[in-house]
This record gives structure tokens, sequence and C-alpha cells, in this order.
């Protein structure tokens, strides 16, 4: 009896193996295998398989509420957060350099894949991290990184900088279009901090003007900050008092002083990076947009993918839609329709090869 319940039960056990053998094994959870790729300045590759569910972080050499830079960055992680399920975090040196270490290696420990915006306020912070977290992926935002280990992300900031250029020449000798011009045909450009970044949008603007009015004038002054919006202010009202009737800013927070000392002044003003209309509706004619956000949503979707290969440099202009021209979606619209019309068209010479952009080399 005792012999019969033995071979009973080593029966079922052989029976339980065999099933098990035969059961399908678990699968991997997909990684998404095609997204928008911008144009690229180095080969791109699949060394390795991205993971599915990462943390991307921002280290913001600003604060959220900038109404440009960080703000567009912050943008981008909502979308990666809705969009794609993702964890983000944003990390802010609240507008202080001495933080960026930390702010840095805060981010490191939180986050897979790392932008730091904008890399040149972190150069010698990241030459130091980076090393550390080799692991990790650190994106150097609006600039290419010399620094081992990083992958950038450049913005043909030339190119939106000369359709801005375009439409001051075009708005200040037609008259009849803005109230507050006048007969001299002078213009200006309003930079922050004397950074290469900052001049390859003046070479832009001042290119582009030309391009539009051959005769036209172009003030160039630096308020010499980039976090002094009381010394925008006081650059913009001098470059009015030269005989500029439109002033483009390329200066982050400094930038935002031109906004009050156009409505002192009764003079016009473009904006950078984001919609700034509502910053002074009477007087913002529009605004060139420097789509930071977009460009981190993109890139993250090719680094999921596995199509970023370290040390890559991802560019983005007009072509890619990493910059362009808002003209601020709410009254009053200062911009005849022929005149975004002429604007438009040069934009898409320039996506066409027709015209080539010039870009700032240091001397």
């Amino acid at each position: 009896m005792i012999k019969k319940k033995l071979m009973v039960v080593v029966s079922l056990l052989v029976l339980v193996s065999m099933l098990v053998a035969c059961a399908p094994a678990a699968t991997e959870p997909a990684v998404p295998t095609e997204a928008p790729v911008a144009a690229t300045e180095a080969p791109v590759t699949a060394p390795t398989e991205a993971p599915a569910a990462i943390t991307v972080a921002v280290v913001a050499g600003g604060e959220v509420g900038d109404m440009g830079f960080i703000d567009s960055a912050n943008a981008g992680l909502q979308r990666l957060s809705s969009e794609l399920g993702l964890n983000t975090v944003i990390v802010s040196n609240k507008n202080d350099n001495n933080n960026n270490l930390d702010v840095l290696l805060s981010a490191a420990e939180q986050a897979d894949l790392i932008f730091v915006v904008p890399g040149y306020f972190f150069d010698e912070q990241l030459k130091q991290v980076v090393p550390q977290y080799p692991d990790k992926t650190f994106v150097y935002v609006d600039g290419a990184s010399s620094i081992e280990g990083m992958t950038s992300v450049v913005f043909k900031q030339n190119e939106g900088a000369f359709l801005m250029g375009t439409l001051a020449a075009l708005l200040t000798t037609e008259n009849t279009a803005l109230p507050q011009t006048d007969e001299a045909k002078v213009i200006g450009f309003m930079g922050g901090a004397d950074m290469p970044v900052i001049h390859d949008y003046q070479v832009g603007f001042n290119q582009g003007a030309k391009y539009a009015v051959e005769d036209i004038e172009v003030i160039n002054q630096y308020a010499g900050t980039h976090f002094d919006p009381a010394k925008g202010k006081e650059t913009a009202l001098a470059i009015y008092g030269a005989g500029a009737d439109i002033i483009f800013q390329a200066a982050g927070p400094t930038g935002l002083g031109l906004f009050e000392a156009a409505k002192e002044a009764q003079k016009y003003a473009i904006g950078v990076d984001t919609n700034q209309k509502n910053l002074a509706p009477d007087w913002v004619v529009a605004s060139m947009l420097k789509n930071v956000g977009d460009s981190i949503f993109l890139f993250t979707q090719s680094f999921l993918a596995g199509e970023i290969q370290t040390g890559a440099v991802m560019s983005y202009g007009l072509k890619e839609g990493g910059v362009g021209i808002s003209y601020g979606d709410m009254d009053p619209d200062l911009v005849p329709q022929e005149v975004k019309d002429k604007v438009a068209g040069f934009a898409q010479d320039i996506i066409d090869g027709k015209v080539v952009v010039e870009t700032y080399t240091a001397q």
C-alpha cells in the first residue's frame, strides 16, 4: 500500500514539472523604437538599450518663473511626466553660482538623465561631477561641451535672431505699422553677459536686419550681466535714447528690464526664449522662441529609443523646430500680416538653404 502511494506522488511530481517546463516565459516590457530625432552634428548610434523607466532631471542655472529659459525647460519636464509617464525633478541654483556643485550632485543622486540648463554656467563643476557618475547621462544644454562624458544640445539661436532682425528692420522703416516709430532707420540689440552664445544672437540679428533693410543702423550694447533687471532697464533706456525704435534682448533675467524701459519710453521690444508679449502687451511686437522644453522632450525620446551616443551633439534650428517666432496670441497685434508673410518667407529661405546665417566665431 505504501509503495502504491509513493508511486502516485512521484507520478504527480513528474506531471507538474512537465507543465512548468511547457509554460511561456515572462517577457520584458517593450522599449519605444521610434521617436522624432533632430539633426545631429555627431554620429548617433545605439551602443546599449536605454531603460524604459527613468528619472529625468533639469539642473537650472536660474529659477522657475524666469519667464524664459528655465520656464521652457520646466515645461519640457512636465511633458515628459504627463505624456511619457517619467519621473522628473528640477533642481535650481536659485541664481547663485556658489550652489552649482551641490545642485549637480543632488540631481546626479536622483536621476538617470540630467539636463544642465544652461551648461555654460556649470563648466567647472561638471568637470568634477561627471567622472563620479559614469552610469548617468549628463546633457549640456545651449552649447557644445568639450568635457569628456558629456552629450550636448545646441540651438541655432543665430537663425532665430536673424528673423528678429528682419522683423525689427521692416517695422521701423514701415512707419505706418507702429505709431511710435520715426523716420530714422535705427534699431537695437541688448545682450546680457558677454558670452559667445549671446554674441551669436547679435551676429544673427545684425545680419537679418541688413538683409531686410540694407541701410539699417543697429545699436549693439551689453548690460554685462544676466541677473539684474534694473541694469537691463538702464541699458535699454540708453539704447532708446540713442535713437532705436525697437530693441531685441538676449539677456536672461536682465532682459526683463527691457519691458519696463519700453513702457516708460513708449518704444517697442522683442522678447526671447518664450512668448513674452504679456510683459508689455502694448509694446512687445514679438518674441524669438528658443524651444528648450521641446528639445528636452525630443532628446529624451531618442534616449529611450537607444539612439543617443555619449559625446553626440544634437542641433536644433528652424528646420528642427528648435527656434521660432511668436507674435503673442493676444491683443494688440502690432505686426501687419504683410510683414509676417515676409518674415515667414525669410524663415523658409533659411530652412531651404537659400540663406545661410552667419555664426559667431571668437576672435
